[in-house]
């Protein structure tokens, strides 16, 4: 059973869209009442989704959201949200 919830994934689209980009090291600091299990799920649901986007920056992962280009990814979006 996921350990990530609507909550979760909400709490982490919300601080990227108002930061732009954060590494994996920043959003645990800012997003304290997930845990890290909770957190990693979420982004990895989110990213296997194509909500986000993770890069790979030196030793570190950023995190952005992705801008929706057309209603078709919307509804791609949330057909697999599941």
């Amino acid at each position: 059973m996921p350990r990530h919830s609507i909550h979760s994934e909400t709490l982490v689209l919300d601080l990227l869209h108002k930061a732009g980009s954060l590494t994996i090291d920043q959003m645990t600091a800012k997003l304290p009442e997930l845990s890290w299990s909770e957190l990693f799920e979420t982004i990895d649901a989110l990213s296997r989704r194509g909500t986000i986007i993770i890069q790979r920056r030196g030793f570190q992962y950023e995190l952005r959201a992705r801008h929706i280009s057309s209603s078709q990814d919307l509804d791609f979006i949330c057909k697999t949200a599941g």
